[in-house]
């Protein structure tokens, strides 16, 4: 039987199915590797983590469903950040609220797209059956309000922004952002997953535009990856037909408990957050005093730099730092990415061991 051709032929251009070993499968056997390509928060420490999650954990009771719509944890984060909570949108990480903003607002219409960035905006409107459109940015990895504002069509829905982005690590200028949410007329969606570690955030500025949805998550400050928890802040129109769409019992029980908790203990996070900032630095010049590669600059937790003057690619890199126990990103297939890599900032034992490693790895074929 072809399972194959039962597969609706739009959904067959978007995904691909893997053979032999699928992603868990290898993600669950990576054992000892050291991973710093999945911009995870490793300097949250491990043990207070764990009490927080044991205190969760006794606070609720699993036998029973969560509160619809991640309504707990919805409610704690309106109160921080000082907002309706009708302008609050909660998911089972940010990418369900990418997915519902996809088949709510974008459908078969078009969605913009700044690039090259996180390939899962261009998945989820490829599933809605949307076209996704590129807007470029600069060699520089500036974002050019123009260049946004002018590719606008009748046809556009959307309007995808990451900053700090991913994978260039880059926060766009606030003017320039500022100006496609208030030139284009169209629905804009600001990714802020890094902005913990960048210099400023417009989440809380969100409510004051009426097509703006600001997506922030508990993976990377928070270090709460494994419990899957995103928001969306903006219009209240834009949350509440997101929230009509999810499904009712998409955010966890301990996921929800556990933003409650984070957040009664922010001010422990910002000291991660700093910790992350000072690694960052510190990684930065370990890497600009490396033969062979030149790093960009960051807002993000995460670095990305280019293998240059050498006669192999960041693809050979990259596997030689995993044979070695180390898992970066390779990113050298995007655009303007030729030979790049991204990493992680881990640990200062970690960052030293990708470091000593990554000096090995460009040293010369084996």
């Amino acid at each position: 039987m072809d399972i194959s051709g039962m597969v609706d032929e739009e959904v067959q251009k978007v995904v691909r199915v893997k053979k032999g070993k699928d992603f868990y499968e290898e993600m669950s056997e990576q054992g000892s590797i050291v991973r710093m390509g999945l911009n995870e928060n490793m300097l949250v420490d491990r043990g207070f983590a764990g009490t927080l999650l044991q205190e969760a954990a006794r606070r609720v009771d699993a036998r029973k469903y969560p509160v619809p719509k991640g309504g707990l944890a919805l409610k704690a984060i309106a109160e921080r950040l000082g907002v309706w909570e009708d302008q609050v949108v909660v998911g089972n990480g940010s990418d369900e609220i990418l997915d519902l903003i996809a088949k709510v607002f974008i459908g078969g219409g078009e969605a913009l797209i700044v690039e090259p960035t996180f390939e899962m905006y261009r998945f989820y409107v490829g599933l809605s059956r949307g076209k996704a459109k590129s807007v470029m940015m600069t060699e520089s990895f500036e974002m050019k309000a123009d260049d946004v504002i002018s590719s606008v069509t009748n046809e556009t829905r959307a309007i995808f922004i990451c900053s700090p982005n991913n994978p260039t690590g880059k926060q766009f200028s606030k003017d320039q952002v500022l100006r496609v949410v208030e030139e284009s007329g169209k629905l804009v969606i600001l990714d802020e997953a890094y902005a913990d570690f960048a210099p400023y955030s417009l989440v809380t500025e969100s409510t004051k535009y009426e097509n703006l949805l600001v997506l922030r998550t508990f993976s990377k400050a928070f270090g709460l990856a494994g419990l899957r928890i995103g928001f969306g802040v903006g219009n209240s129109e834009i949350a509440s037909w997101l929230r009509s769409a999810q499904s009712p019992f998409s955010v966890n029980i301990m996921a929800q408990e556990a933003t409650r908790l984070v957040l009664e203990n922010q001010r422990i996070y910002d000291t991660f957050v700093k910790q992350v900032i000072e690694e960052r630095k510190y990684l930065k010049a370990e890497l600009e005093m490396v033969n062979g590669v030149r790093a960009v600059d960051s807002d993000a937790n995460f670095i990305l730099f280019r293998v240059i003057g050498k006669d192999f690619t960041s693809v050979e890199v990259a596997k030689r730092l995993k044979e070695a126990g180390i898992e970066i990103r390779d990113r050298g297939t995007l655009p303007l990415l030729g030979n790049c890599l991204r990493v992680t900032v881990s640990t200062r034992e970690n960052n030293l061991k990708f470091v000593k490693e990554l000096k090995k790895a460009i040293g010369g074929p084996k």
